[in-house]
């Protein structure tokens, strides 16, 4: 499968957490639907939901990380730098960094996409994830 309908991906991620709303992280992973592995064999892909004026944590992880804001608006603090993100743009963490986002609405969700290198990590044997 080469193509994930962005009205498929927001459906889902709205549906989980109307069906499981204590979920601090609503996320989902791209897979490959025909073996239920990663999408592709070197990069991760997922969709995330803030929801209005949430503020999550994401621990510190080896691979590095890049964050594309879909809706909403979003501030991104990607270790001692900070970034305020509009619909489109684009920002990246290197590995091994703390990465806090906060949905600046306080009545509309935000959907980030994020591409990882945690397959590759993993099929080396190096991923980690430092709280």
């Amino acid at each position: 499968m080469l193509r994930y309908p962005w009205v498929e991906t927001r459906r889902a991620l709205e549906s989980l957490a109307a069906d499981q709303p204590e979920l601090e992280a609503v996320q989902v992973t791209y897979v490959n639907p025909e073996t239920g592995g990663d999408a592709q064999n070197i990069l991760g892909f997922y969709a995330l939901m803030l929801k209005p004026g949430q503020t999550l944590r994401l621990p510190a992880r080896s691979p590095a990380s890049v964050f594309h804001l879909i809706e909403g608006g979003v501030d991104a603090a990607i270790d001692t730098s900070a970034f305020t993100l509009a619909e489109a743009d684009t920002c990246c963490a290197p590995g091994y960094t703390p990465v806090t986002l906060r949905n600046r609405s306080a009545d509309q969700p935000a959907f980030v996409f994020i591409a990882d290198e945690t397959p590759l990590h993993k099929k080396l044997g190096v991923f980690e994830v430092r709280d």
